[in-house]
């Protein structure tokens, strides 16, 4: 058998990086089961910094979808991650017969008549998005499919302490929403005295804009590896983040999280995170009481007990071997 996976995803300043990382999750277990990953990325330059020494291919694959259907055709396995990929588009990849895995945890289109649905958000399994279920689509649903990459599976927990000592921001890749600035001026007045660890993304053009609020206690972390990331979420008593898919992996380092809101896509994460517990939510990036719900939450948060309630909340819903269940249950059923 031709071993073979390509991934089919976008990424980069415009689209966020929350894509590719997974995927290369899910990428890197396949790998040890002999398959040699392609990555074929709608994006621009700076998703390089993730993707390190993989094999990409960077193409509007939404443009040229001859170009895609010319290179899905060496595959063995195609793994689709998109939100912009249409349905006809699916349908068009699906025609060439080969084994599709599909991750259709935002808008939900239920549309592969064969192949793999992947939907590992939040609660997911309870609710019933996927109806009526294809009887020859196999369908894995719930948190405990979530792919993470091998250091968080690895990586401790962190340790809640008495008092909010330090406290990192991190609004994805390209900081979609130019929050960062706003967030750092507000954290200086709300918690003067506690260190910051600013997590500064490839794809941000506000850098000179946080700068200005930068004081004493400021940790700016520009392009963070994954290991520098784990250190951060590890080192904090506490975290503000947007959603999607690095609410995982705080979720599995168990660092408690005060969420907001940037995207439509994150929203069922998000909200989902909030229902089980293990997030504070306080609304979407435009909402006129952001700031005053963030001082609202933080001041919530300095009780240790609630910190401790809200990791052992995450704990309960994260699997740090969800990639490696979800790629042998797949291997598997193939």
């Amino acid at each position: 058998m031709n071993k073979s996976l390509t991934i089919i995803t976008e990424g980069g300043g415009a689209f966020g990086f929350g894509h590719i990382t997974r995927c290369i999750s899910i990428a890197d277990c396949f790998q040890k089961y002999g398959f040699l990953i392609k990555f074929v990325i709608n994006g621009d330059g700076s998703i390089y910094s993730v993707l390190e020494e993989r094999s990409v291919i960077m193409c509007d694959w939404i443009k040229y979808k001859n170009r895609l259907l010319e290179i899905l055709h060496h595959s063995s396995i195609i793994l689709i991650d998109s939100i912009a990929i249409t349905n006809k588009q699916i349908m068009e990849i699906q025609s060439i017969g080969v084994p599709i895995i599909f991750i259709d945890d935002e808008k939900r289109r239920n549309i592969l008549e064969k192949g793999f649905v992947v939907d590992w958000t939040v609660l997911s399994d309870k609710k019933d998005y996927f109806f009526p279920k294809k009887k020859k689509v196999v369908y894995f649903l719930g948190s405990q499919y979530t792919p993470l990459r091998e250091e968080f599976n690895a990586a401790k927990q962190n340790k809640i302490k008495e008092n909010i000592q330090t406290i990192m921001v991190t609004f994805g890749g390209s900081d979609l929403r130019n929050l960062t600035p706003i967030f750092l001026k507000n954290l200086n007045d709300i918690l003067p005295n506690c260190k910051k660890n600013i997590i500064i993304g490839s794809g941000f053009s506000n850098l000179q804009e946080i700068e200005k609020f930068k004081d004493k206690n400021t940790n700016l972390i520009l392009n963070a590896t994954t290991s520098k990331m784990i250190e951060a979420m590890q080192e904090s008593d506490l975290a503000i983040a947007s959603g999607g898919q690095t609410l995982y992996e705080l979720a599995k380092i168990g660092t408690p999280t005060i969420a907001i809101l940037l995207v439509e896509n994150a929203k069922d994460d998000t909200l989902s995170w909030a229902e089980v517990g293990s997030i504070a939510y306080i609304g979407w990036w435009n909402d006129k009481k952001l700031i005053k719900n963030l001082g609202y939450k933080i001041n919530l948060l300095k009780s240790k007990k609630k910190r401790r309630q809200m990791q052992d909340c995450a704990n309960e819903y994260i699997n740090p071997n969800g990639a490696k269940l979800l790629v042998s249950s797949i291997i598997k059923a193939l």
